[in-house]
C-alpha cells in the first residue's frame, strides 16, 4: 500500500469515527427522559394507577343508536333476546310494539320497559352487546396500529389509550393530539393537545379530554426512533455497531429501521 492509499484510508477511518460519535451523541440526546417515559408507559398499561379519577361509568352513559345490538332479559317473563337497532332507531321488541329507543341508555331503557310492562325494576336487564354505530379513529404509535375504535360512551383520551393497549415503545408521549372536525355541529375544527405526563404523573387532568364520536387521535414518534430511517447507507454500519454495544439507547426496532438481518 503506497502513502497515498494509506492517507486516504486514514481519512475515511477518521470520518467514520466522527460519524459514529455523532450518532452516539444524537442517541443520547434523543434518549433523554427515559425514566419519565417508563413511568408514563406503566401508568397507561395499568400497572400504576393514575392519580386521577378513572372512568367507571363509560358503558352506563352510552346512548343507543343504529345499528347497535341491544340485549333485553326479563326475569320470569318471555320477550327477551337480542335486537338490532334499525335506521329509524327502533327495535322489534313485540311487548312494546316496535319501540323507538335511539338515544336511550341501557338503564333508561330498562326503566322504561319495566314501567310500561308493570314489572319490578330489578326484573329487567338491558345492555348493549355490540357498539356498531360510532367510532373513534386513532393514528400513530399505539399498540395494534392505526384503526377505528368503537365509541362506548363518555370516556377520556387516557381511558381510550388504555383500552387500546397503550403506546408502543416508539411513541412520543409528548406529542398526542385530538382533532375534532365538528362537521355534524356545523362548527370549526378543534385541536386538543394532551399532556400525558401531567395527567398520569402529576395528577393534572385538564388535558384529559373526553373523546367524542368520530374524533381522530394522533400519536407522534420519538426523535430517536426516526434516526435509523434517516441514516444514509454508508453510516448504517456505525449505527449498527453502536446499537450492538448500547442497545438501551436505541429504539427497540432499530434493526428493522436499517433493514439489518438478525445475526
Amino acid at each position: 500500500m503506497d502513502q497515498k492509499q494509506s492517507d486516504l484510508l486514514s481519512r475515511y477511518e477518521r470520518r467514520g469515527s466522527r460519524c459514529a460519535l455523532l450518532v452516539v451523541l444524537a442517541c443520547l440526546f434523543a434518549g433523554g427522559c427515559t425514566s419519565t417515559r417508563k413511568q408514563v408507559s406503566q401508568a397507561l398499561g395499568g400497572n400504576v394507577h393514575a392519580p386521577v379519577t378513572r372512568e367507571e361509568t363509560v358503558e352506563q352513559s352510552y346512548r343507543i343508536g343504529c345499528p347497535d345490538i341491544v340485549e333485553i332479559a326479563i326475569d320470569g317473563a318471555p320477550g327477551g333476546g337480542q335486537y338490532v337497532v334499525s335506521a329509524e332507531g327502533r327495535i322489534a321488541f313485540a311487548p312494546l310494539g316496535n319501540p323507538r329507543i335511539e338515544g336511550e341508555t341501557s338503564a333508561s331503557l330498562a326503566q322504561r320497559i319495566s314501567s310500561e310492562l308493570r314489572l319490578k325494576p330489578e326484573q329487567v336487564h338491558c345492555k348493549v352487546v355490540a357498539h356498531r354505530g360510532r367510532v373513534i379513529f386513532i393514528h400513530g404509535h399505539i399498540e395494534g396500529g392505526d384503526r377505528a375504535v368503537t365509541y362506548r360512551g363518555t370516556e377520556s383520551v387516557v381511558g381510550l389509550i388504555r383500552r387500546c393497549g397503550g403506546l408502543t415503545p416508539a411513541a412520543d408521549f409528548k406529542d398526542v393530539h385530538i382533532v375534532r372536525s365538528n362537521v355534524a355541529l356545523g362548527g370549526i375544527p378543534q385541536v386538543f393537545a394532551v399532556d400525558l405526563e401531567a395527567i398520569l404523573l402529576r395528577g393534572e387532568p385538564q388535558t384529559n379530554v373526553p373523546v367524542q364520536p368520530f374524533d381522530e387521535i394522533f400519536i407522534g414518534e420519538t426523535p430517536r426512533s426516526k434516526i435509523g430511517r434517516a441514516l444514509p447507507d454508508w453510516l448504517r454500519p456505525a449505527y449498527r455497531g453502536f446499537c450492538g454495544l448500547i442497545p438501551s439507547l436505541c429504539p427497540h426496532d432499530w434493526r428493522q429501521q436499517i433493514r439489518d438481518v438478525e445475526p
